[in-house]
């Protein structure tokens, strides 16, 4: 699937999600559940002569599906860019608009796991959605939000 397609006449639409952080989520989450799953079927065995009812193996698979549930917060963060600007959303909360007028800069530091928005004021706004670990993916999400960018952000009001 491309990270950059053309929807209605032309209009470049980027999309983004996190890839490769979301499948290592994804695995580590199932693991984390069954290990915890094994604790509590196993809890009752232990022969330390500790009593623990259906109520205590009930809790530890309780807390392995809320460490699964958290872990996998790491397919939550999106990001959609457009005319009208970009669209973001973090691992916590809802999505965050902001126009194209607004924006500075598109960048993606070398040492920094993030792709960023640059606002004035030296306001930085995370592209959760665009990771480095994703590689070819991010050069070409980076490349569609810069093409975005330079058609209708600060520097390209006298060219429209």
């Amino acid at each position: 699937m491309s990270a950059v397609s053309d929807a209605v006449e032309g209009s470049l639409v980027v999309r983004a999600r996190p890839i490769r952080s979301a499948r290592i989520a994804t695995v580590f989450a199932v693991v984390v559940l069954l290990a915890l799953s094994v604790v509590a079927i196993i809890l009752p065995r232990t022969a330390d002569g500790t009593p623990f009812t259906g109520v205590d193996q009930f809790g530890v698979f309780g807390v392995g599906v809320l460490i699964a549930v958290g872990i996998l917060s790491f397919h939550r963060p999106r990001l959609r860019a457009d005319a009208a600007g970009v669209d973001t959303r973090g691992f916590l909360g809802g999505f965050k608009h902001v126009d194209w007028d607004l924006v500075v800069a598109v960048e993606f530091p070398p040492k920094v796991r993030f792709a960023r928005l640059v606002l004035p004021g030296d306001e930085l706004v995370p592209l959760y959605a665009v990771q480095r670990g994703d590689g070819d993916h991010s050069v070409e999400v980076m490349d569609g939000l810069r093409s975005l960018h330079a058609r209708y952000g600060r520097g390209a009001r006298g060219a429209r």
